[in-house]
Order: structure tokens, then C-alpha cells, then sequence
């Protein structure tokens, strides 16, 4: 009989990670749009500092306010009380309604978190029909991007720090909840940190080995289990250490050995603040649930994403180079490239992820697939471009300027995020697949074995089929770690008796 229960069990699971029923208007699936959140940047900040000589055309005059219309619900229902950001220039104002919300320069970012983490957390641990999310962040370098998803620097050695940003208590309150279903389910959390620079992706966790992105999903980087918040301390230090920086005019670091060094990485791990940010960052908690009655595992994901800051070259005070002599740079010397170099390809790169942006929402309008480019594509817009396709909730902040000086700035973000507003989804494909656990351990491990043989057949050199050489070292080191965590897994529930 308890066998019969188990299995009924098994078949509602089965049933439900085949993804909810859409809703459906006119025949075709309803689809939601992304939240958008505004946070304004104090006045006064680093390079954000008003003197009183700079001023151009345009300026953030007002976010206090509502405008008539514009926020629209998941059922495409327009709000009348829509939170507003307005711009001035010699023609008048304009006002921006996409916002969900705006948080002024006193937020606390404990607010920010309850405003937009929480709910996402919500459908993240929904204990029977768990989903993923990706969170991301957009606006002009300086302005608190880095402090919003991660926190500041000094934040980073203390559990549960007032100035946590949310990936941190992300991190906290998932492993509480979890800790708390532990009579019926056995989980697994993992953290990965992945840096996307000059077209590329690196794992900030594993020295900098390179990883690939297919379908969406970061292939090969190194996964930290964590079993207590202290353990994202760790995950946070590793990432201050090894990711991309440098002081520049707009987001100066916060010591003389950095800004007067030529190099563009940080070294002093602990300096209060370590510049800006050269390349994008994706720290991902990854979550493995066993449900110990049906041993059927489900996976979920829930990622920031820290994008690098948009800049104009004349802010900065740099020169501009085309993007032949950015590349040329790296090839050079990758440990010294010039920021104007690393900001131009930074903006091609957030310019290639709007219109991903665009055409993810126009494919989705006609019913076309959501597919990443296959040519001139980047490992960033890829991973992100990949998510598009409604298999996620997705949320953006995009942080404001003040200043008066970075008018055009402020108002290119207030555009970049109004397309982003404009993204529609199917809400369908988030429901996580439930797998056997026993056959999930079968099926990785048929992988890492196949994929390792395969590899180390292959040339590194003098041989056609060398071109695949990195890419297969990748793909093996993948699934080697992914069999391996999925192994510990069902490891532990013999442990304990639950198999």
C-alpha cells in the first residue's frame, strides 16, 4: 500500500514538473512581463560628485510620484498609480512609468531585498512546484549595481550584515527554509560565480578557467556546496579577489595603491572598494531538492546578475577605441588591458543584450521560438539571451544618477530599462522537471564517463579535431562534478536510511 502511495505520489510530481497549464487569451498563451525596479544613487557619490562646472542637456529632475498609467500586471491590466521617474531637458519632461517600484538614495537594503527578492523567493522554494529566477542589474558604472545584488566590501566579512545585498541573504534564506523541510525533503545547495569578460566566460571559483554556455546554462564551472550563511563569506571573497576592476573617473577605488597602479586587477583584497567593475558577473545558487517519499529530485536555480556599468569614454576622461583594438588588447596582454578598451566592449556588449532583449519580446508576441545568436554572439548575451525564453521569472533593478553631469547616462538607462519592461514571457516552462534520483545518478554518470573518454582521445594539437579540445575538457569537467554532486546526494540519503 505504501508502495502504491509513493508511486501516486511520483505521478503528481511527474505531473506537475511538465510545467502549470498557461493561461490562455485569444488562443494564445498569456504572457508576463518582467518587474522593473528604480534605485537613485545619493547624491554626491565617487565619481558622481557634482561641482557645480558640468552640466549637460539632460537631468533626472524628479522619482517622487506617480504617473497616470503604464505599469501593467501579468494579466496586461495598466495601473493608474504607477510609480514615476521623470527626466527635464529644453524640451519639457518625460516620464518614465515602467517602474514596479522606486527606492530613493535612503533605502536600506533590507527594504530593497523584502521589495524585490522576497516575492521571487516565494516561487523559488514553492516546496511543490519550485522555479527558477535570474535577477539582474543595469546602469551607468558608479552606480551601485555591485552594492545592490552583492553588498559593499566591508559587508562581505560579516554573517548577516545590515548592508547584505540580496544574493548574500538570498543565500541566508534559502538554506533556513530549507534547513526547516528537512523531515521531507533532503536538498542540496550549491554556489558558482562566473565572470563574463571580453566576450568570454571565466569561473571566478576555479582559478579563471574558462567555461561555455549552451542553451542557456553555464557549462563547466566549479559548483561550492553551502550548508550555513557564513559559507557565501567565503563564495563573496573569492569573487572580490579575482574579479576584473580597476579605478577609474566615474567609480574610483577606494585606496591610492589601486588607483595608482597601472594594472587593471585589484590586489588588495581588502580595500573598502575595489573600482569598477570591467566585466559581468553571475553568482548562481543552484538547489536540489529530493522529495524522500518519492525520491525524485528537482533542481532550480536562482541567479544575480551583475552587469557591468555602462559609461560614455569622455566621462571617464579615456580616449575611444574601436573594437578591433579592444580585442587586439586582450590578445596582447589579457592582464593589461587599458578600461577604454574594457568599456568598449562592455557597451557592445550591453547593446547586443537590448536587442536580444527586443527580439526575445517580439519572437514571443508572434509565437517564435526564443533562440541566442550562433553568430557574433557573446558568452554573456548567450547565457542571458538563453533565459529569455520563459523558463525563468526574470527582474531587473537599473540604478540611477543624480548628477547632473551624467544626465545622458541617466536617461539612456531610463530607455534600456523601458525595453526591458516591455519583455513578455510564457509563464509556462518555469516549472522545474522532477527526476528519479536513482536514474539521475545512472544518467550522470553514463555522461561524465562518456564525455571524460571522449576528451582524452582528443589531440590538444596538430590534429583536426584539436579545435575541439578546450571545449570537451569543459564538458568533461562538467559532468564529472555534476555526477559527483548528484552522487553525494543519493549518498547521503543511504546515510540516513531514506532509500
Amino acid at each position: 500500500a505504501s508502495q502504491r502511495a509513493s508511486r501516486r505520489l511520483a505521478r503528481r510530481h511527474m505531473k506537475a514538473s511538465a510545467g502549470s497549464p498557461q493561461r490562455k487569451k485569444n488562443g494564445k498563451p498569456l504572457l508576463v512581463a518582467p518587474p522593473v525596479f528604480v534605485r537613485i544613487l545619493p547624491a554626491n557619490v565617487g565619481g558622481h560628485f557634482d561641482d557645480g562646472t558640468a552640466h549637460v542637456a539632460k537631468r533626472l529632475k524628479s522619482w517622487v510620484g506617480t504617473c497616470g498609467g503604464g505599469d501593467v500586471d501579468d494579466g496586461g491590466n495598466a495601473s493608474t498609480n504607477a510609480p514615476c521617474v521623470i527626466l527635464s531637458d529644453s524640451h519639457g519632461d518625460t516620464k518614465y512609468s515602467f517602474p514596479k517600484d522606486v527606492f530613493g538614495p535612503s533605502i536600506r537594503q533590507a527594504a530593497i531585498f523584502n521589495d524585490v527578492a522576497s516575492p521571487l523567493l516565494l516561487k523559488f522554494l514553492d516546496e511543490h512546484d519550485p522555479q527558477s529566477v535570474i535577477l539582474f542589474a543595469y546602469g551607468q558604472t558608479g552606480t551601485g549595481k555591485t552594492h545592490t545584488l552583492m553588498g559593499p566590501e566591508a559587508s562581505w566579512d560579516t554573517v548577516h550584515h545590515p548592508d547584505w545585498g540580496m544574493f548574500p541573504r538570498v543565500v541566508a534564506d534559502v538554506l533556513r527554509v530549507m534547513d526547516s523541510r528537512q523531515g521531507n525533503y533532503s536538498y542540496a545547495a550549491h554556489l558558482s560565480a562566473t565572470e563574463f569578460y571580453f566576450c568570454q566566460g571565466f569561473d571566478l571559483l576555479d582559478a579563471k578557467a574558462q567555461v561555455l554556455v549552451t542553451d542557456g546554462t553555464i557549462v563547466g564551472a566549479k559548483q561550492i556546496r553551502v550548508t550555513n550563511a557564513s559559507d557565501v563569506l567565503h563564495v563573496l571573497a573569492e569573487v572580490r579577489a579575482t574579479r576584473t576592476t580597476a579605478h577609474t573617473k566615474m567609480n574610483p577605488a577606494s585606496t591610492a595603491s589601486v588607483a595608482g597602479s597601472s594594472s587593471n586587477k585589484t590586489n588588495n583584497t581588502n580595500a573598502a572598494h575595489g573600482g569598477s567593475s570591467r566585466s559581468h558577473c553571475a553568482l548562481s545558487l543552484r538547489l536540489r531538492v529530493v522529495d524522500k517519499r518519492t525520491l525524485f529530485v528537482k533542481t532550480v536555480t536562482f541567479t544575480c546578475m551583475d552587469l557591468a556599468g555602462a559609461e560614455r569614454q569622455a566621462s571617464n576622461g579615456n580616449d575611444h577605441v574601436s573594437a578591433m583594438e579592444a580585442v587586439m588588447q586582450f590578445w596582447r596582454n589579457p592582464s593589461n588591458v587599458a578600461p577604454c578598451a574594457q568599456a568598449t566592449i562592455i557597451n557592445y556588449e550591453l547593446a547586443c543584450l537590448r536587442s536580444a532583449i527586443v527580439q526575445a519580446a517580439e519572437n514571443h508576441r508572434v509565437g517564435r521560438k526564443v533562440t541566442a545568436p550562433t553568430q557574433l554572439g557573446t558568452a554573456a548575451v548567450n547565457y542571458m539571451h538563453g533565459l529569455f525564453d520563459g523558463r525563468c521569472h526574470v527582474a531587473n533593478v537599473v540604478t540611477l544618477s543624480q548628477s547632473k553631469k551624467c544626465g545622458w547616462e541617466t536617461w539612456f538607462a531610463c530607455t534600456y530599462a523601458e525595453d526591458v519592461s516591455l519583455l513578455r514571457m510564457p509563464a509556462g516552462a518555469r516549472s522545474a522537471m522532477a527526476v528519479s534520483l536513482k536514474k539521475l545518478t545512472v544518467e550522470l554518470k553514463r555522461k561524465a564517463e562518456a564525455s571524460q573518454s571522449v576528451y582524452e582521445k582528443t589531440p590538444e594539437k596538430n590534429h583536426p579535431s584539436s579545435k575541439y579540445f578546450a571545449r570537451r575538457k569543459i564538458e568533461a569537467r562538467h559532468f564529472a562534478n555534476e555526477a559527483k554532486i548528484v552522487e553525494e546526494l543519493a549518498r547521503g540519503l543511504e546515510t540516513t536510511g531514506e532509500t
